[in-house]
């Protein structure tokens, strides 16, 4: 039955629609790449085996090949699936309201150190004109102040995100720690993605209309 203006349940559609989810995977074992490179550099320098000669069996690379493989399974075994979802404004907004209210102390911190290094800076590099000193410390004060903030912001943002598995912003900071900047990017692809991206919904060919059949749907 097809549903019309007025037999649709908006409420009944909005309590069973849920946000938007991305599903990605990290690895816990990046450092085992180190030892992948150095082998697969190592397999470049063997020369080639002639064809079909058992006398270049030990030297044909294959226990290096091996090794390789062995690596990578463990890097396989080392991986967590992660699903992300989007925040919206006002959980976003919540979190920076708490992450200064939490660090003022810090932000403070920060701030005080930044204009002491940007009057040390001014001095070595000879400014002294008041207002070009002022300016410095400015610029100095919000860069190192933002420092502070964005980097919990992130942090808790990750934490809120996370749909599974669920992590505590300590977590998320020992995350940082272990896996670094280049898988926590392809986390945070995950999280733009399902904040930006609009669902894209493929229909199988089982139900696309047949040219043959006049546009039936096909069986």
């Amino acid at each position: 039955m097809t549903e019309t203006p007025e037999t649709f349940d908006l409420d009944a559609w909005l309590d069973g629609s849920k946000r938007t989810e991305r599903a990605v995977t990290v690895y816990g074992r990046g450092d085992l790449l180190a030892v992948i490179d150095k082998l697969e550099a190592e397999q470049r320098l063997l020369p080639a085996a002639p064809v079909d000669d058992d006398a270049y069996a030990d030297g044909d690379g294959s226990d290096l090949q091996s090794q390789i493989d062995a690596l990578h399974v463990q890097m396989g075994a080392s991986k967590i699936e992660m699903r992300v979802t989007f925040l919206d404004d006002e959980e976003q907004g919540a979190i920076r309201k708490a992450v200064k209210k939490d660090l003022a102390k810090e932000i403070d911190e920060a701030a005080k150190g930044a204009v002491q290094e940007a009057r040390d800076g001014c001095r070595r590099s000879e400014v002294i004109i008041p207002s070009e000193i002022n300016q410095v410390i400015r610029r100095m004060t919000v860069d190192a102040t933002s420092k502070v903030v964005e980097r919990e912001v992130s942090i808790r943002t990750l934490s809120a995100c996370l749909v599974d598995p669920v992590m505590s912003p300590d977590q998320v900071r020992r995350l940082y720690k272990v896996i670094g900047d280049s898988q926590l990017a392809v986390i945070t692809a995950a999280y733009t993605r399902a904040s930006v991206e609009a669902p894209q919904v493929q229909v199988p060919k089982s139900l696309k209309p047949s040219p043959s059949d006049g546009g039936a749907m096909s069986s």
